[in-house]
C-alpha cells in the first residue's frame, strides 16, 4: 500500500512539474509574441553610390542618408517638377500632383501659388520647361550642407530651358538652394523617406554665365561657379558675361 502511496505521490508532483513548466513556456511565449509585434519590421538602407573603399550603413528609420543620395533625390524630384511636356498650363499642376509625396505640404503650397503667379501672367500657356544638370557642375560634398537635425541645403546649379510654341524664350543658368527634409510619412507612396522643402529661408540666383565653363574630358573637375550674376536670355552653353542680378524666382 505504501509503494502504491508513493508512486501516486510522485505522478502528482511530476504533474505539478509539468503543469508549471507549461507555464511558464506559456508566459515566455507571449512575453515573445509581444516582442516580435512590436520590432521594427520595416528598415531603410541608405547605399551610397561610391563603395570603392566600402561603406559602414546604419539600417532602421532613423538611417544616415549620404551626402550624394540626398543631392541625387534633390535633383531627381526637382527636376520633376519643372518637367513641362506639352503645355505649363497643365503639365505645371499635374506635376505637382505627381510629386506631392515627395513635397512638404509648404513647399507645395509654394509651388501652387508660383503657378497662379505664372498662370496670371501669360507664363504657362503653350509653354514647355526642361531643368538639365550643368554637365561638370554635378555632386560634391561642397554642395551639401547637413544641418544636423534631419535637414539638408542642396546647391543646384542647373540649366533652365523654356520653349514657346517651338520657339525658345528662356535658356538660363539658376543655383537652387534647396532644402530637403526626413518626412517618413508614407512608405508606400515615398520609400526615400525625404521630401522637398523648395527654398527654405532662401531664394533661387541666377549663375553669371561667364563663369560656366563646359568640361571636356582632358579638364579637372571645375569649381562652383559664381552665383548672383543677371539672366542673359539668348545665353547658350558659351555664354558672355552679364552684370549682377539677383532672381527672385524663375
Amino acid at each position: 500500500m505504501s509503494s502504491f502511496t508513493n508512486a501516486l505521490a510522485n505522478a502528482q508532483h511530476t504533474a505539478r512539474i509539468q503543469r508549471w513548466m507549461i507555464f511558464a513556456l506559456l508566459a515566455a511565449n507571449i512575453v515573445v509574441g509581444l516582442g516580435w509585434s512590436r520590432t521594427q519590421r520595416d528598415m531603410t538602407a541608405h547605399i551610397p553610390p561610391d563603395l570603392t573603399n566600402g561603406a559602414a550603413i546604419r539600417l532602421g528609420r532613423d538611417s544616415e542618408v549620404p551626402a550624394a543620395n540626398v543631392y541625387a533625390f534633390a535633383f531627381y524630384m526637382w527636376q520633376q517638377v519643372n518637367r513641362w511636356a506639352s503645355d505649363g498650363s497643365k503639365d505645371y499642376g499635374e506635376q505637382i500632383f505627381a510629386m506631392q509625396s515627395f513635397l512638404t505640404p509648404a513647399c507645395r503650397e509654394q509651388l501652387i501659388e508660383d503657378m497662379r503667379i505664372k498662370s496670371r501672367e501669360a507664363e504657362l500657356i503653350q509653354r514647355t520647361r526642361a531643368l538639365m544638370e550643368i554637365p561638370g557642375y554635378g555632386f560634391s560634398p561642397a554642395r551639401i550642407t547637413d544641418h544636423g537635425n534631419g535637414s539638408w541645403t542642396v546647391l543646384l546649379d542647373a540649366q533652365l530651358l523654356e520653349t514657346s510654341r517651338g520657339m525658345a524664350v528662356k535658356d538660363t543658368y539658376i543655383r537652387y538652394p534647396l532644402h530637403v527634409v526626413r518626412y517618413d510619412v508614407d512608405r508606400e507612396r515615398n520609400p526615400w523617406g525625404l521630401a522637398l522643402n523648395c527654398y527654405a529661408n532662401r531664394r533661387p540666383e541666377r549663375i553669371d554665365p561667364s563663369s560656366i565653363r563646359i568640361e571636356t574630358a582632358a579638364d579637372p573637375a571645375p569649381t562652383l561657379p559664381l552665383a548672383a550674376a543677371a539672366p542673359n536670355p539668348a545665353s547658350t552653353t558659351r555664354p558672355t558675361a552679364a552684370p549682377a542680378a539677383i532672381l527672385p524666382t524663375e
